[in-house]
């Protein structure tokens, strides 16, 4: 059995569009997020972190042991699910831009990176 036949390369100009076969599906290329659903996914992951402070409450309901662990765990999927869809809604550029915008640290009051010599203190 032979080998497949392959098309032999074609040269184009650095103005000509890369060449596709006849059928290859042409494949859009992921846009950056809009106002809109960066700030909905912002929420979102706003409100992920929301649920947090009603994980001590939960002891104190006036249920079972096992509803009070099924209220547990129902929060804490609903939180991940709330944080997955926020970062959905944002995108990878989206994750970058806030990241940049909401260091802990600033510039000055950062860690020195590892790899630079930093002076000891003198006793």
């Amino acid at each position: 059995m032979g080998a497949p036949h392959q098309d032999p390369p074609v040269l184009l100009s650095k103005s000509d569009p890369p060449a596709r076969r006849t059928g290859e599906p042409l494949v859009a290329l992921p846009e950056p997020p809009s106002r809109a659903s960066l700030w909905a996914g912002g929420l979102l992951i706003l409100l992920s972190f929301g649920i947090y402070p009603t994980y001590p409450l939960v002891p104190f309901l006036p249920i079972s042991l096992w509803q009070k662990g099924g209220v547990g765990i129902g929060l804490a999927v609903l939180s991940w699910t709330l944080f997955f869809a926020g970062s959905a809604l944002i995108g990878r550029r989206g994750m970058a831009h806030l990241r940049h915008h909401l260091r802990w640290r600033r510039e000055g009051q950062s860690r020195p990176e590892l790899g630079h010599s930093v002076p000891r203190r003198q006793p």
